[in-house]
């Protein structure tokens, strides 16, 4: 049996090696100026004491005494664990209703370009408008939607309170679910018809079909849209601050939904603690660059495969 490669992107001829770094130049300076440089930056900051600032005087060196004040921070760990969980959770729920309706819409019929198109819309709204319509619309205890539809069904629910994760959790999967969708899509599209056509013939059912002829192909897409949306998932902010706005009585315990980006925003532009926020910035960039990492040694196994 013939092994065809699976493409993983497109490439161009450019024999000339000199246009290849013109070409490249641009994306390079970019990525210096307004990626690599800052996060230098803020890595070199959080070994700095700014906590208490004298004019003219430069602030203290401490090494990693920041990192361990971090680290033995009594509500840190379980500001890891929310992200984690959160992370984990919201990523689930989007391939599992991605993957479904990718699979739907890879078919062609009547009114096919009118469903992707609605299927898209919630992923062109700013995070925080769907934050907010779902906040006042959906969740309201008094005239919220959705609160009114399980009151219908008598199921229990404070989508302000004990409830807060699970409506972010709700938010996050109706904003994104779009963008794993489109990203399987595309890998279903890479699909030769002819192979899907022999399988057709040669009598393999739905599961068969897809382990065997169509996952094959769209596990690059997969596995890179599964690396997005996880790097994506822990940089969340904008919804869990809708959450934790909400004034008590009706809304939840802050540390039940707070995370490490709206920690992150917190000692940036609430509390103004520098040395604690570069501290815990330069943890998440190393968290993102591990992602990174995990995607890019798994493309080089499946060329070194090739």
């Amino acid at each position: 049996m013939l092994k065809k490669r699976i493409p993983l992107a497109i490439s161009f001829n450019i024999k000339d090696k000199h246009l290849k770094w013109l070409l490249i130049l641009p994306t390079l300076i970019l990525l210096t100026v307004f990626a690599i440089i800052p996060y230098l930056w803020t890595f070199g900051i959080s070994f700095y004491d700014y906590s208490v600032q004298v004019f003219g005087r430069a602030p203290d060196f401490v090494g990693f005494q920041n990192y361990e004040n971090m680290m033995t921070h009594p509500d840190i760990w379980l500001r890891f664990q929310n992200t984690a969980k959160f992370a984990v959770t919201v990523v689930s729920i989007e391939f599992i209703l991605g993957l479904s309706l990718a699979l739907v819409l890879s078919e062609r019929f009547r009114g096919h370009r009118l469903v992707l198109t609605i299927c898209v819309l919630p992923m062109l709204i700013a995070p925080e408008i769907t934050a907010m319509i779902f906040k006042v619309v959906m969740f309201r205890p008094d005239i919220g939607f959705i609160n009114y539809l399980l009151g219908v069904l008598k199921i229990p629910f404070d989508g302000y309170g004990k409830d807060a994760f699970l409506s972010i959790v709700m938010v996050d999967a109706w904003t994104w679910t779009p963008f794993v969708m489109l990203m399987i899509v595309g890998g279903l599209s890479s699909v030769p018809k002819s192979v899907l056509e022999a399988a057709d013939i040669d009598g393999a059912g739905w599961w068969a079909r897809f382990r065997y002829v169509i996952f094959p192909y769209a596990k690059p897409f997969l596995f890179l849209a599964l690396i997005f949306r996880l790097a994506d998932a822990l940089r969340t902010w904008e919804v869990i601050r809708e959450w934790m706005d909400v004034p008590p009585p009706l809304g939840p315990n802050p540390l039940e939904i707070d995370m490490l980006p709206s920690y992150l925003y917190t000692l940036a532009f609430r509390a103004f603690k520098t040395s604690e926020m570069t501290t815990t910035a330069t943890i998440m960039v190393i968290i993102s660059l591990v992602l990174v990492y995990t995607y890019l040694r798994y493309l080089w196994k499946v060329e070194q495969n090739e």
